[in-house]
């Protein structure tokens, strides 16, 4: 018994012997990329070292010091001299992934003097290895960028709560990924794990909201807004705000409605986009009285705004075509109430002849505006008036796109 114990003692004892050795030939490759500085010649030292000694987290923390190290040396290069060609392109990837394997067979593993860390390695490539991903998503490789992008945020996890900010924007980022890919289940998912850091990136919050909106999750959909309020500044919060318009509007709450469009009129009174943001859910729920007052102080900052005044000219339209709905009824009633249906019919069309001027105003500013086209037509052919072949044929155009 005692010689079964004393052998089980013997052979963890060497198998710990074994992990603790350090590889002879690192000695050549850390000589060559610290002492001589000669970073091509460590890469083929460390090539050589490399097979048969992949169970060694030294091995693999230097072969990633070497490869950070190539990638900075071929930058630097190239910075020089223009017509070098770039010769390992996947040298930071290397790094960082054996920056990883090394803390991942040994935790406590450390460099020897003047290499870096597992820890400090992660951080140190994840940005260059974040332009990749970017530059792969611009170029439409989604794939590639799912790839690196899982890369950049397992390395700020190495320090989650000092880079909180660079994992967030990076989850977003993945999300993107996933959306355009048709991967609606990862891309709520990242959004998730990027909503829980609770910091000031606006279109996690947006993005998160469209999905639950999309779901006709009301719940959902306030309760991310909530939080979107509590953690993004005035600053940032404009399109949050618009948000928040269309979830009362949604949930059909007209009070909270006003109450929350008039606070954002106070706030945000000298930018006509955002006036046209907020006077486009009001009107869209028949508040034509303040939206006109609003459109109205906008148009005193910004007289020639086509979409402000395409709003007034909307405004009026809505108001009118609610005249002809209530002609409408008049006449479906029994018996039919002739003399209120003329009288509302009468009132429709002075209010389209409101609306006419506005956008009429709209079109001499800019005939090539879409929105106000396509109501400029509609008006003139409402109060029987003749439609400028030109407008004509531009609205025509828009039904065949």
């Amino acid at each position: 018994m005692k010689k079964s114990f004393l052998l089980i003692v013997l052979v963890i004892f060497a198998g710990n012997l074994l992990l603790a050795q350090r590889p002879k030939c690192l000695n050549d490759v850390e000589y060559a990329l610290t002492s001589l500085k000669e970073v091509p010649r460590a890469k083929k030292y460390i090539d050589e070292c490399f097979p048969g000694n992949e169970s060694s987290a030294d091995v693999w923390l230097v072969r990633a010091n070497v490869y950070i190290q190539l990638f900075e040396y071929e930058i630097e290069r190239n910075n020089k001299e223009p017509k070098y060609k770039i010769r390992w392109p996947e040298a930071i990837i290397i790094a960082n992934e054996s920056f990883y394997k090394a803390v991942e067979i040994n935790p406590n593993v450390k460099p020897s003097r003047g290499l870096i860390d597992s820890k400090d390695g992660q951080l140190l490539t994840a940005p260059a290895i974040h332009d990749m991903a970017a530059e792969a998503m611009d170029k439409k490789n989604y794939t590639e960028a799912v790839k690196l992008l899982n890369l950049v945020i397992r390395s700020y996890k190495a320090d989650a709560k000092k880079y909180a900010i660079n994992l967030a924007i990076a989850y977003l980022d993945l999300s993107n990924c996933y959306k355009a890919m048709g991967d609606e289940v990862n891309e709520k998912k990242l959004l998730l794990d990027a909503a829980k850091i609770n910091l000031a990136i606006p279109d996690i919050y947006l993005n998160l909201y469209d999905i639950y909106l999309k779901e006709n999750d009301t719940v959902k959909c306030g309760e991310i807004l909530t939080q979107a309020k509590k953690v993004l500044p005035d600053s940032l919060a404009t399109n949050v705000k618009s948000y928040e318009l269309d979830y009362f509007s949604m949930i059909g709450d007209t009070t909270k409605l006003k109450s929350a469009a008039i606070k954002m009129f106070e706030q945000f009174k000298d930018k006509p986009a955002v006036i046209g943001i907020i006077v486009n859910h009001l009107i869209n729920h028949k508040e034509y009285q303040l939206a006109e007052k609003m459109l109205e102080e906008g148009l005193l900052i910004s007289p020639n705004d086509v979409k402000l005044l395409q709003l007034m000219a909307y405004r009026f339209n809505c108001e009118a075509l609610d005249f002809i709905t209530l002609k409408d009824d008049k006449l479906k009633e029994k018996p039919k109430k002739y003399l209120e249906a003329e009288a509302a019919l009468k009132k429709a069309n002075e209010i389209f002849e409101t609306a006419r001027v506005w956008a009429e105003k709209a079109y001499i500013i800019d005939p090539d505006d879409k929105d106000n086209n396509t109501i400029f037509q509609r008006i003139l052919v409402r109060l029987n008036l003749d439609v400028p072949p030109e407008l004509q044929e531009k609205v025509d155009s828009y039904k065949q796109q």
